[in-house]
Parts: structure tokens; C-alpha cells; sequence
């Protein structure tokens, strides 16, 4: 063999150098199959927490943690919030440790380079170090990871930051996600609530431009047909076999009477007397005038009005009539006795009411029979009536969503079959009572 032909050799440190080519080749295979395991347990999970745990669990295959603290931006302050922590009672530690951060500049520093970092701590000086992780999208800047861990010598590696940057990269992303999917799920039960208010609404109005049309149509008629039954009945010579039959033709005229007379408040009859109300007042009064049946009937009244609240706008008869007709409901749901709870309060902030500076809550509870899931839904529609819940028309809860709704406001149930009822309703704040 010629001297041309012959292998060339390869060298010690070309075998150490293609050895340590391999060994980065495997942990490189490892950091993407430690960060697909991870996408894999996060990609299940649907909220924030959720993620976090995941998360953490991760950090601590990688480094020592001593304590890891999830601080996220709220969307109206903009500022950062703890909103996780493990352990569970190191959220002090995370805080303080952030607001010397703040202090100093290195927290603002950090997350406007939106890249991790590993600092000194300033509350365990010498004996602790703390690594930042911004959690940032192309869009923006969800939180921050505050990582507490012991100094040790070769416990920190240039190959861990690499890993927690990816792994915070993906957890920003799968946080984002899980923020905008809460954000339409919000957005979407506020559609389907504002859609049943409109077809209720549309409801009520189309039966007042019936009502307000044929109203009088129909009671002229009656009247006379009315009339002359009275006029027969006085005859004191009239067989029973006759009167008995004109007594039960002008029962059910009378009745008809009482149906289109309460059709016609859909039909907005009459003026609205538009004042200044005190809520607590207004409870009070219809309290006084019923309070005796109520009680005479085994149910205990409870009370929790809030002091101070501000004056509504609106009419003192229609209001009055919601409540009646709201107690007398709870009444008829505790035929054995039980307890009405009947409370107050003002509500602001995020409680606003359709956007409304402010508003009052009424709230009636009762602990009576309930109703059913499948009714709930239609206990506002026109003519519903309960089973068992007398001979009325059905009319009494569309005519109060109907008088709550001219006032501006809402008026909601919960019901819970054999546990009982609550109403809210929601009327805004008069303007010139507000501070």
C-alpha cells in the first residue's frame, strides 16, 4: 500500500472533540423531549393555574428551588400581582424580595429586556440567588417567574437558563391562550345574557301592542254582556237550574276582566310618577302592610339592609308592586313554613351594572320548594305559571321584569328544586345622588 493510499489517523482530541459533538447532540434530544412532555401537560390543562403548576414541577427537574412565585399584570392597573406561589406561605418572601427589586430598577430592567436573568437577592444577600423569567409574547408582557435558589457552585448553568427561557416561552403562550379563551368565554355568556334580555323584552313589547290594540275591543263588549247578567240575576224568581249558570258566566267574566286589566301594563297604560326612592324606605313600607300574613304564615322575615344607600330614580307604585308581587311568590314557595331573607347593598367597580357608575342590589331569598331547571329559564316568559302555584294568569313576574327593565335595570334568578329561590334585582344609582 502506497504511502498516498493510507488512512490519514484520527487524532485524541479529534475523538474528544466529535465525543463532546455527540453528548451535546443527546442533551439537546433531551431539553426538546423534556420541552414536548411539557407542551404535552400543558396543552390539557385550561387555566392559569393549572399551567403554573406544570410549570413549577419543570423548574424543579432543572434547578434547586427554594421558592417560586407567579406574578401576573392586571389589566386595569397594569401593575404586577401575585397571583401563585409554592410554597404556599413564601408569598411574603416573593413580595418583598420584588419590591426591593422595584426599588433599585433591576425589576423594570428585566422585563423590558423580556429575557431571564439571574440577580443577587437583596433580602437573603449573600446566601440566596434569584432568577427572573418574564412570561412574554410577541404581543406582551403577561407576568413574571421570581425563582429563589440556594448559591451552589455549578447549580446554575448557562444549559438551565437556556431550558427555563423555552420552557417560559412556552408557558406564555399556553397562559395566553388560556387568558383569551376565558376572555370569550366571558364575552360570550354576556352575548347570550344580553340576547334573552332583547327576546324578552321583544316579548313583552309585542304583547303590549296587542293588549294596547285590542284591549278595549275586548272589555266593551264584556261590560254589556256583563251588565246583563247582573240584570237577570236580580230577578229573585229565577230557578236555580238558571241563576246557577249565569253566576259561573259572570265569574268568568270578571275573570277575563282581571287578564286584560293586567295585559294592559304592558302596554305602558298610564303615567309614570318618576321620583327620588330611598330602597330601604320602600322595603319598609311594603314590609309594614304585609309583614303580619307573612309571619302569620310560619315564615320568619330576616333583614340585612345596608346603611346609607344612595336614592334610585323611579316610580314608588310600580317598584312597590315588584316587591309585593316578589314576597307574595316566596310566600306561596313555603306553605310550611320557613324563612324570607331580604337584604340590600350598593355595588360599584366591577359589579357596575351595564356600565353604570353605580347601582342597588335587591336580593329576595326564600327556603321554600324551589323550581326546576327546566322552568328557571322561563319563569319571565308571559303566562307561565308554576304547577301548583295558583290560578293567576302568569303574568305577575313578566309584569315586574317589565317594571324593572323601565327603570334601567335587572331583575335575575337562581332556584335550586326543594332548597329554595333568590331574586336580584339591579336598579342604577340616581345621578344626583352619587358623591
Amino acid at each position: 500500500m502506497s504511502q498516498s493510499e493510507k488512512k490519514p489517523e484520527i487524532s485524541e482530541k479529534q475523538v474528544t472533540s466529535l465525543q463532546k459533538g455527540y453528548q451535546a447532540i443527546l442533551e439537546f434530544i433531551d431539553e426538546m423531549e423534556q420541552l414536548s412532555q411539557f407542551q404535552d401537560r400543558i396543552d390539557i390543562p385550561s387555566n392559569i393555574n393549572q399551567i403554573w403548576e406544570a410549570f413549577v414541577d419543570e423548574i424543579r427537574k432543572s434547578i434547586n428551588v427554594d421558592v417560586c412565585g407567579l406574578f401576573m399584570v392586571d389589566e386595569d392597573t397594569h401593575e404586577f400581582v401575585l397571583q401563585n406561589v409554592s410554597p404556599h406561605d413564601k408569598g411574603s418572601i416573593c413580595k418583598k424580595e420584588i419590591d426591593f427589586q422595584v426599588e433599585c430598577g433591576t425589576f423594570s430592567w428585566i422585563i423590558n429586556r423580556r429575557q431571564p436573568a439571574l440577580i443577587p437577592s437583596l433580602v437573603f444577600k449573600n446566601r440566596k440567588t434569584i432568577i427572573m423569567l418574564p412570561l412574554s409574547t410577541a404581543k406582551r408582557t403577561l407576568g413574571i417567574v421570581f425563582i429563589l435558589t440556594p448559591i451552589e457552585e455549578s447549580s446554575i448553568t448557562h444549559k438551565n437558563l437556556k431550558l427555563l427561557k423555552m420552557l417560559s416561552r412556552q408557558c406564555s403562550l399556553m397562559m395566553e391562550n388560556a387568558l383569551l379563551y376565558e376572555k370569550l368565554k366571558k364575552e360570550h355568556e354576556n352575548l347570550k345574557k344580553a340576547q334573552a334580555r332583547i327576546i324578552q323584552a321583544e316579548k313583552l313589547a309585542s304583547i303590549g301592542r296587542l293588549t294596547s290594540g285590542a284591549s278595549h275591543e275586548i272589555l266593551n263588549p264584556l261590560n254589556i254582556i256583563s251588565g246583563h247578567i247582573q240584570l237577570l240575576l236580580m230577578d229573585r224568581g229565577m230557578s236555580p237550574s238558571i241563576s246557577r249558570p249565569l253566576n259561573i258566566m259572570q265569574e268568568q267574566s270578571e275573570r277575563i276582566a282581571k287578564i286584560v286589566k293586567s295585559l294592559l301594563q304592558f302596554s305602558h297604560y298610564g303615567k309614570q310618577e318618576i321620583g327620588v326612592i330611598n330602597v330601604n324606605d320602600l322595603i319598609e313600607k311594603v314590609m309594614s302592610m304585609v309583614e303580619y300574613e307573612v309571619k302569620h304564615h310560619g315564615i320568619q322575615i330576616v333583614r340585612e339592609l345596608e346603611l346609607n344607600l344612595p336614592s334610585i330614580m323611579g316610580d314608588d307604585d310600580k317598584l312597590s308592586q315588584v316587591l309585593f308581587h316578589l314576597i307574595s311568590n316566596a310566600k306561596d314557595a313555603m306553605l310550611n313554613g320557613g324563612m324570607l331573607k331580604i337584604s340590600t347593598r350598593a355595588l360599584s367597580g366591577t359589579n357596575q351594572l351595564q356600565g353604570k357608575p353605580e347601582s342597588i342590589e335587591i336580593r329576595f331569598e326564600d327556603t321554600g320548594s324551589g323550581i326546576s331547571e327546566e322552568e328557571v329559564d322561563k319563569i319571565f316568559d308571559p303566562f307561565f305559571t308554576i304547577e301548583g302555584a295558583g290560578n293567576g294568569p302568569g303574568l305577575g313576574l313578566s309584569i315586574c321584569y317589565g317594571i324593572i327593565q323601565d327603570h334601567g335595570g335587572t331583575i335575575n334568578v337562581e332556584s335550586k328544586l326543594n332548597e329554595g329561590t333568590a331574586f336580584f334585582i339591579h336598579l342604577p344609582v340616581a345621578v344626583e345622588s352619587k358623591p
